[in-house]
């Protein structure tokens, strides 16, 4: 029976890890911490990425400045805090001027050069006074040139000229203004507010609102859009939003609890997402470009936003220790082929399992009978076989001695 056991334990053994190569492929497990103390004692809003310099830049409200982090190398490496006038919110970067907007306490919006090599890198030179109510999130536009900048409880858009760091307009929409997204693909503007309708677009042109997103209790916060599939995603109080701009339709995922601000990336078609909430239900969840959702990691409730790199495809945000970054392509579902096998292997590893205790039993049992019978003496074997011959050849006499004496027809 120890070699049935030993036997039975191995195939269950391979089938249990068969079944847990479902689950070996785990965002969790790609989660990489770099000590940054400045980060480490931050308090931070809104994130940006420059896919072509390879930076990161992270509004620390704390440190009043922005924190730029170089992740172009093979360990991520603060670089430095540019210095503000006060707390920033929201950021925005135009890589196409090698600018990056940031948006400051008192309703200013800080012009920061990022070109390299430069006169002035990485320091503010110029100040937009936007808005003296107050400014918040931020959105950059290169197919037309224009910033926006949405004033909260103002309920006012902010629009400027990023060519020569000039207001053009102030649209009114009436409600509190949270996340502006500027739609290339069909030059809306699209803003997240409070109510039932959580998403509003706004003709920049005629300056008045031309649709209304219903979806009563989401609360909505950050917002992103996908221009190809005219996707927009938005973070509601408790879950996630899609709406199709063209026919209004929504869906709402639950994959994640809500979120704070949301981002696009067109490079890697992908949604990212900050969900900060307690110290045990914070997370930061990535979706595909189409809606679907690809894998989160819990995170502590620092990270407000997050970004993606095009070049490695990680996503990175504030950590407990400095900067903390995952990969999400981990987090990909199984095909539904291995799903299929894997679902199975459930019902026929017990039945295989099942079924080579009786083989190896029956041999158990064939071999204990064989012990216990009484041998037979080789001399007597002999004697039966010489007996067995004798009685063959008399049958073989008689037929031939019969033959002969049968008379003829």
């Amino acid at each position: 029976m120890a070699s049935i056991g030993t036997s039975l334990a191995t195939m269950l053994a391979a089938a249990v890890s068969v079944v847990l190569l479902g689950a070996c492929g785990s965002c969790d497990s790609t989660v990489q911490q770099t000590a940054m103390p400045v980060l480490a004692s931050g308090s931070f809003d809104g994130a940006a990425v420059d896919q072509r310099s390879h930076l990161v830049y992270l509004a620390d409200r704390a440190h009043k400045g922005v924190d730029v982090v170089d992740i172009g190398a093979t360990s991520p490496r603060f670089v430095e805090t540019i210095p503000l006038d006060g707390p920033p919110s929201g950021l925005a970067l135009a890589s196409d001027r090698q600018r990056l907007y940031a948006a400051v306490a008192g309703g200013t919006i800080a012009v920061i050069d990022t070109a390299a090599p430069s006169n002035t890198p990485m320091t503010v030179v110029a100040r937009i006074h936007a808005d003296p109510n107050g400014v918040d999130l931020l959105d950059y536009s290169a197919a037309n040139g224009r910033l926006y900048a949405g004033n909260g409880s103002g309920g006012q858009i902010v629009v400027i000229d990023a060519a020569s760091d000039k207001v053009l307009d102030s649209i009114p929409v009436s409600v509190p203004v949270k996340q502006p997204r500027f739609d290339p693909a069909d030059g809306m503007l699209y803003i997240t507010a409070g109510g039932n309708d959580p998403l509003l677009r706004v003709d920049p042109s005629s300056r008045v609102v031309t649709r209304s997103f219903a979806l009563a209790g989401c609360h909505a916060s950050g917002l992103a859009i996908n221009p190809s599939r005219q996707l927009a995603m938005v973070a509601c109080g408790g879950s996630m939003a899609l709406f199709d701009l063209k026919s209004g339709a929504n869906n709402v995922s639950r994959a994640v609890a809500g979120g704070d601000l949301v981002t696009y990336d067109p490079g890697m078609d992908r949604f990212v997402v900050a969900s900060p909430h307690g110290l045990h239900d914070s997370a930061i969840a990535v979706f595909y470009g189409d809606g679907s959702f690809l894998g989160s990691v819990a995170v502590p409730p620092i990270a407000h936003d997050a970004v993606i790199a095009d070049n490695d495809g990680r996503v990175y945000a504030p950590g407990a220790a400095g900067l903390m970054s995952f990969s999400p392509e981990v987090c990909a579902p199984l095909p539904s082929w291995v799903t299929f096998l894997l679902g199975l292997a459930v019902f026929a590893v017990p039945l295989a399992a099942f079924a080579l205790y009786l083989v190896m039993y029956a041999r158990r049992e064939d071999r204990r009978r064989e012990r216990h019978e009484v041998p037979v003496p080789a001399w007597r074997r002999k004697q039966a076989y010489i007996n067995e011959e004798r009685e063959r050849m008399r049958a073989l006499e008689d037929a031939i001695l019969d033959t002969r004496m049968d008379p003829p027809a």
